[in-house]
C-alpha cells in the first residue's frame, strides 16, 4: 500500500468531529415515570433501541466518509490488478514483416501478435506513454501515444513483405525511450522470431538502456514454399529482338512439384513444374525495344507473399562499341565475350555509339557516350586529364601520395546490385571536380570510405563515365571476377540510352536515378521524391517506376521478398540470447502478460474511492432524513395514539 500525497492523510483526524457531535447528543435529561404511563414503558424502550442503532449507523457512515475522503486525497495506491504508478514508457516492437501474414489455423500470425500487445495495453494506465515500432515498416516514424490511441495503432497494423530486423528495431525503440521521463521504461518485442529477423550471435558491444522483454512466440508456419530467386538471362539484360529466358529458383519444405507460371504484363508466356530446391525455366518471347515488366507465380499456400516474384528491364538493340587506345588484356577479352554473345557490336572509334578511352588514346572523342579508363602507369595520367578536361571542364584525376593507398571494397552506388560480390580495390586515383558538379553527377559505385570509384556525368550533350582505377589485377579484383562482364555490359548499355536491370529486396532503400522526380508504387500511388536520393518505402513487392518531370519512365526496379524457409523459428530464450549480444538487458516475458511492468507499485484507487464516498454520503443523507421524520412524529413506532399527558413534577417538591 502506497500514498502519493501522504500529508493529506492528516485529514483523517477530522473523524473526531462526528464522534464529538454524537457524544454531545447523548446527553439526556432526568425523567420520572408516573404510574399512568407505565404501560408505555416497553414501547418506549424498543423505540429507544431503534433510535440508538440509527445513531450508531450514522456515526459509522460519517466516520467512513471522512476516512474515504482522506484516502482519496492522499492518492492511495494498492497492489492490485492493473498498473498506474509509477508512470511507464513502453515501446512495442511488433514484427509485421513477411511471415506475419502467414495463416496458422484460422488466424494470421499478426493477429496473435496484436492480441498479445492488447493484453499488455489493458494493464497500462492513463499516465503511461506508448510507442508502437513496426519492425516490418522501418520507414514509419513512431510517436508517443496514450494507451487507447496505441491500441488503435496496434489494431491498424498491416503485414508488409519486409524481413524485419529486430535488432535494428529494438535499437530504434531504445533511442525513443531514452528521451522519456517516465520512471519505468521497457521495450516489448512481439514476433514469430524468424532466425533471419533476430540475426546471429556475435561478440559485439551490448548497448545499455531500458529492459527488453521478449514475448512468448505464437504458433508459426510449419510448411511453406516460395520463390527464392528470379533471373533474366543469367543476369544480362535481354537485347531487343533476341530470345531470352527466365530462371526461377524455388525453396520450401513441400516435397511435391508445383507449377510455376510466367507473365509479361498480364499475358501468360509459359509455365513449368518444379520441386523445392529446383530451378524452372520459362522462355521469354522476342521483345521489342523498351521497358519490360512481368512476374512469376506459384500455386498459393498459407504464406502468399513469397509465392510471387517480379522482374523488370529495358530491352535495347546491341550498342556499337569502339576503343580508342590500347585496351588492357582483360578488357579486350571481356569485349570479345560480349560481342560473341550478341550483347554489343564492335566497331571503329569514329562510328561507335559508346567509345572506351584508354591512354594513350588518339583521335577525336565525338561519341555520344564515353568511358574513360586510366592507365596503370601514373605517367600517363596527364594525357587522360587532358581528354577529360576537354569533355568535362574542371574535372581531373589526381594520384594519391605513395604510402596512402588503402585496400577498400565496393560498398554502394546506383549499380552496386549488379556486382555478384564486393571487389577489393587496391589502387585508385582521386576524382577532383568543380563546385556544383554534384548536380549533374551520378555515383555508380562507391567505396567503403564513401569515396566515388565510378561516376557518370553529362557535358555538351555527351554522357561520360569515369573510372578512378585501371582495369588491371594490381589495381582491383574486378578484371578477374565475375563482376567484370555485368559491369561492362551495364556501362555500355547505359550510355546507349539503356538502363541496367535493377532489383532489390523489400525493405531495402532504392537509389533514385538522378533525373527522376517521382516514383510510382506497385499499387499506382505516385510519390514525389523532392530531391530524395534513396527511396525507403519499399514494404510492398512489385515494380517501382521512377518517372521524370514530364511523366516519362526513367527506370524500373523490381522489389521481391526474401523467401522464408518454414519450421526454423527460434524460441523466446534463444532469441533473447541472440539479442543480448547487441542489447544489455534482455529477458523472456513469462508468464505473459504479468511479466511486463513488474516494477509497478499498483493501481491508484482515487476514482473508486470517490465513487464509494458518494454512496456513503447518499446513504448518510437518507438515514439522517429518516431519523428526522421519526423525531417529528412521522415514524411508525410513534404512530399509535398517545394517552393524555400528565404534568410531571419533582416528588421532592410535592406537598
Amino acid at each position: 500500500m502506497t500514498f502519493l500525497a501522504p500529508l493529506l492523510l492528516l485529514g483523517v483526524a477530522t473523524v473526531a468531529i462526528p464522534v464529538f457531535l454524537h457524544l454531545l447528543r447523548r446527553r439526556e435529561r432526568r425523567t420520572f415515570v408516573f404510574p399512568a404511563l407505565r404501560y408505555l414503558k416497553r414501547t418506549t424502550r424498543e423505540h429507544a433501541r431503534v433510535v440508538r442503532l440509527r445513531q450508531l449507523l450514522l456515526l459509522a457512515l460519517r466516520i467512513s466518509a471522512v476516512v474515504v475522503a482522506a484516502l482519496a486525497a492522499a492518492r492511495l495506491v494498492l497492489p492490485i490488478g492493473g498498473s498506474d504508478d509509477p508512470p511507464a514508457g513502453l515501446a512495442f516492437v511488433i514484427d509485421n514483416g513477411l511471415t506475419s501474414a502467414a495463416v496458422v489455423g484460422q488466424d494470421r500470425v499478426l493477429d496473435s501478435l496484436v492480441s498479445r500487445s492488447l493484453q499488455v495495453l489493458d494493464r497500462a494506465g492513463p499516465r503511461d506513454r506508448i510507442w508502437v515500432v513496426p519492425a516490418g515498416a522501418p520507414w514509419e516514424a513512431a510517436v508517443p501515444l496514450a494507451p487507447a490511441a496505441a491500441a488503435d495503432a496496434v489494431r491498424g497494423l498491416t503485414s508488409t513483405h519486409v524481413t524485419a530486423d529486430l535488432a535494428e528495431a529494438v535499437g530504434r525503440a531504445g533511442s525513443l525511450l531514452a528521451t522519456a521521463n517516465e520512471t519505468i521504461r521497457e521495450v516489448v518485442v512481439l514476433s514469430d522470431l524468424r532466425p533471419e529477423s533476430v540475426g546471429s550471435v556475435s561478440g559485439g558491444v551490448s548497448r545499455s538502456g531500458p529492459t527488453v522483454r521478449i514475448a512468448p512466440r505464437p504458433s508459426v508456419l510449419e510448411a511453406n514454399r516460395g520463390i527464392a530467386e528470379i533471373q533474366v538471362s543469367g543476369g544480362l539484360t535481354p537485347r531487343a529482338g533476341d530470345l531470352a529466358e527466365l530462371q526461377i529458383r524455388v525453396t520450401g519444405s513441400d516435397p511435391g512439384e508445383v507449377e510455376v507460371r510466367g507473365y509479361v504484363g498480364d499475358d501468360l508466356i509459359g509455365s513449368s513444374m518444379v520441386g523445392p530446391g529446383g530451378t524452372a525455366s520459362i522462355l521469354l518471347p522476342r521483345l521489342e525495344s523498351g521497358w519490360v515488366r512481368g512476374r512469376v507465380e506459384l500455386e498459393p499456400d498459407d504464406l502468399r507473399a513469397d509465392d510471387v516474384a517480379y522482374f523488370a528491364f529495358q530491352a535495347i538493340a546491341p550498342p556499337t562499341v569502339g576503343v580508342s587506345g590500347t585496351p588492357p588484356p582483360f578488357l579486350d577479352e571481356a569485349l570479345g565475350v560480349l560481342e560473341d554473345a550478341g550483347r554489343i557490336v564492335r566497331t571503329d572509334a569514329a562510328d561507335a555509339a559508346v567509345l572506351i578511352v584508354v591512354p594513350p588514346a588518339t583521335g577525336p572523342l565525338r561519341a555520344p557516350g564515353i568511358v574513360l579508363i586510366p592507365a596503370s602507369d601514373p605517367a600517363l595520367l596527364p594525357v587522360l586529364n587532358r581528354s577529360l578536361g576537354e569533355l568535362v571542364p574542371g574535372w581531373s584525376l589526381r594520384a594519391e601520395p605513395e604510402g596512402d593507398a588503402t585496400e577498400l571494397r565496393v560498398s554502394g552506388g546506383e549499380i552496386a546490385d549488379l556486382l555478384p560480390g564486393q571487389p577489393t580495390v587496391r589502387s585508385r586515383y582521386a576524382i577532383e571536380r568543380p563546385a556544383g558538379a554534384e548536380e549533374v553527377t551520378t555515383e555508380l559505385l562507391t567505396l567503403s570510405d564513401d569515396s566515388p570509384w565510378i561516376v557518370e556525368t553529362e557535358s555538351g550533350g555527351r554522357r561520360v563515365v569515369l573510372l578512378s582505377s585501371p582495369l588491371g589485377v594490381e589495381a582491383s579484383d574486378l578484371p578477374t571476377s565475375a563482376s567484370m562482364l555485368p559491369l561492362l555490359e551495364a556501362l555500355t548499355g547505359r550510355l546507349a540510352d539503356g538502363e541496367p536491370t535493377r532489383s532489390g529486396l523489400a525493405g531495402d532503400p532504392i537509389t533514385a536515378p538522378r533525373p527522376a522526380t517521382a516514383v510510382r508504387l506497385p499499387d499506382g500511388t505516385l510519390r514525389t521524391l523532392d530531391g530524395t536520393v534513396a527511396f525507403a518505402e519499399t514494404g510492398t513487392t512489385g515494380v517501382y517506376e521512377f518517372v521524370g518531370p514530364e511523366g516519362e519512365t526513367i527506370s524500373l526496379t523490381a522489389v521481391n521478398p526474401l523467401a522464408s524457409a518454414p519450421g526454423t523459428n527460434l524460441d523466446a530464450s534463444e532469441a533473447a540470447s541472440r539479442l543480448s549480444s547487441v542489447w544489455e538487458q534482455v529477458e523472456v516475458a513469462e508468464p505473459w502478460p504479468s511479466a511486463v511492468l513488474t516494477d509497478r507499485r499498483g493501481r491508484e484507487v482515487a476514482g473508486p474511492l470517490l465513487i464509494l464516498l458518494f454512496v456513503i454520503l447518499l446513504s448518510e443523507s437518507w438515514l439522517a432524513a429518516a431519523q428526522g421524520r421519526n423525531a417529528r412524529g412521522g415514524g411508525k413506532e410513534e404512530s399509535a395514539p398517545r394517552p393524555p399527558s400528565t404534568p410531571l413534577s419533582d416528588p421532592s417538591t410535592s406537598g
